[in-house]
């Protein structure tokens, strides 16, 4: 199974929001027709969005803490549940690469995001860990 990369252009910007927020950064999700992830949890929600547009409608979010610069990493392949260690091999190389990700994922795939500093650094160590995992998954078989 050869696993294509995804590497949009994109920046994107994370933000965390107050949880009375929510329902206007829920609003906020019909705005864009980009990569969003909102996630609620029992202290905050965290909105990961491009960056163009959080500086759009960053105002209407205050005391809001936002960081930019992210790039994301999109594994362009369907992950099935029962896929077991993959983002930890990714994560792992990424770690000995000293990178720090935030991960996402969905129903299908998943991703990383990680600083637009270390973004060429960050896709060599992903590419590395695939070629060991494609390697190793064969190997097994």
């Amino acid at each position: 199974m050869a696993i294509q990369l995804y590497l949009p252009e994109t920046r994107y910007a994370v933000a965390s929001l107050p949880l009375e927020q929510y329902r206007a950064a829920v609003g906020c999700l019909l705005e864009t027709d980009d990569f969003v992830s909102l996630i609620r949890d029992k202290q905050e929600i965290t909105l990961m969005i491009a960056e163009n547009h959080w500086q759009q409608i960053a105002d209407r979010f205050p005391g809001a803490r936002a960081r930019g610069d992210w790039r994301m990493i999109r594994f362009d392949t369907f992950l099935d549940f029962s896929v077991v260690g993959f983002i930890a091999e990714i994560s792992r190389a990424l770690a000995e690469a000293d990178i720090s990700i935030l991960s996402v994922s969905t129903y299908s795939t998943d991703a990383v995001l990680v600083h637009e500093a270390q973004f060429d650094a960050a896709v060599v160590a992903v590419k590395q860990a695939l070629m060991t995992l494609q390697y190793t998954h064969l190997s097994q078989h």
